[in-house]
Formats: C-alpha cells, structure tokens, sequence
C-alpha cells in the first residue's frame, strides 16, 4: 500500500526531481521519503532527524512498509551527519526558515551545483530566502499550499554562485505564485509587518525600508 502524503508533504514531493538519492532533513514518522520510494520517483532515501524518538518512529514504518533496503535511517543534528556526496536531492522540512539557515551557513559544502533542495520553513520563509539569495543560491519555483486552516511555503533552489543583494521585499515575495494560497499567506504577513510599522512609528524610528516593503507586498496583491 502506498503512502498518502498531505497536502503540504505533497507539495514537498512536486519539487522532486527524482532518480537518485535523496535525504529527508527533520524526517519524522518518515513518510516523504517512503512515499517517494514506493512510488518510484528515487531509487533510496536517507530519513534523518535531530530526535531519536522521531528516528524510532520513522524506521517503524519504513520497516511496516518493507523498505529497509531503500531507506537508511540518520541521527543527524541538520547536515552534521552528512557528506557531499550521500544525496542528491535534499529536503528540509517541518522547521523555521531561520534555522534551516543556520543549519545551511554551517554546512559549506551545500554551495555545490550538484544538489537539488527543497525547502518548506514552517516560519520565517523571508529569512531563508535572503540567505539563498545572499549566498549564491537561485530559487527555482514556490508553492503555496492549504492545510489545516494554514499556508505552506514550499521552494527548491540550487547553488549557481550568484550572489544577489535583494531588497527585504524580495525575501518576501520570492517567486511566489499569483494564487489564492499565496496570497492569503501574504496578507498574514502585510499585517504582521504593518503593526511592527506602527509601533515603529509611535516610537520615532526610521521605516523607510519597512515602508518599502509594505508597499511591494500590497503592489504585489494587486498585481
């Protein structure tokens, strides 16, 4: 029987290339990579998580699911655990954008053409967007995806070594579609950004680039 993913974790699987090896940063019960296993899309996997409860859980059911030939399981704080040449294919979800950041400034290897990533930050999407950017990465496409009476950002990226110095309404925006989901998801974050303007304001200090990105966001929902 194969694995029904979510409708964010079926997001996730959209952005798959697909035919070698890929490594599930943040894995938990597992059930990306079985699903991407079953149904053909790579050859193996590598299920990694920070947590040995969530290892437990994931190898559970890779074994309930007779995949142990095909997925390897990985107690790995992000890529600590990893080298260069283990995947390449690399999916970080089910963490904030901040610190999949972190985890990627920590790992100078990941600058390499070879790998493809996969990205869903559960929050901050803006600051991982201006770390790809400011660190040679380009972003490929985004996905804004409904559930559970929330939208998931979901983005892939590969390094090219060309370094952009974005505007903060870039790290925003990124490539996000015109579509229901992406829009709801940034009006959450235009109001987020026009309480900090106005607390900002009542206390004298300078906006102008928060104004700016105001203004990109709000051009962007009626574009």
């Amino acid at each position: 029987m194969t694995v029904k993913l979510t409708p964010r974790l079926s997001a996730v699987a959209s952005l798959v290339k697909g035919g070698g090896i890929i490594a599930d940063i943040g894995t938990d019960h597992g059930y990306l990579p079985i699903h991407l296993v079953q149904t053909g899309r790579v050859e193996s996997a590598i299920a990694a998580d920070i947590g040995r409860e969530p290892l437990k859980n994931a190898e559970k059911s890779v074994e309930h699911y007779g995949l142990t030939d095909k997925i390897s399981l990985r107690l790995s704080d992000g890529l600590r655990e990893f080298a260069p040449t283990d995947a390449n294919e690399i999916v970080f979800a089910g963490m904030g954008g901040t610190l999949i950041a972190e985890k990627l400034a920590e790992t100078p290897w990941v600058k390499n053409a070879d790998i493809h990533f996969i990205f869903q930050p559960q929050s901050r999407a803006e600051d991982l967007r201006e770390y790809l950017y400011r660190n040679g990465f380009e972003i490929l496409n985004e996905l804004a995806t409904h559930e559970a009476r929330r939208v998931y950002i979901t983005f892939d990226a590969i390094y090219t070594g060309n370094v952009k110095d974005v505007a903060i309404a870039d790290c925003f925006i990124g490539r996000l579609p015109h579509t229901e989901d992406a829009h709801k998801h940034l009006e959450g974050q235009l109001k987020r950004l026009e309480e900090k303007y106005g607390a900002l304001t009542a206390c004298g200090k300078e906006t102008g680039e928060l104004a700016h990105t105001i203004t990109a966001i709000k051009e962007f929902l009626n574009g």
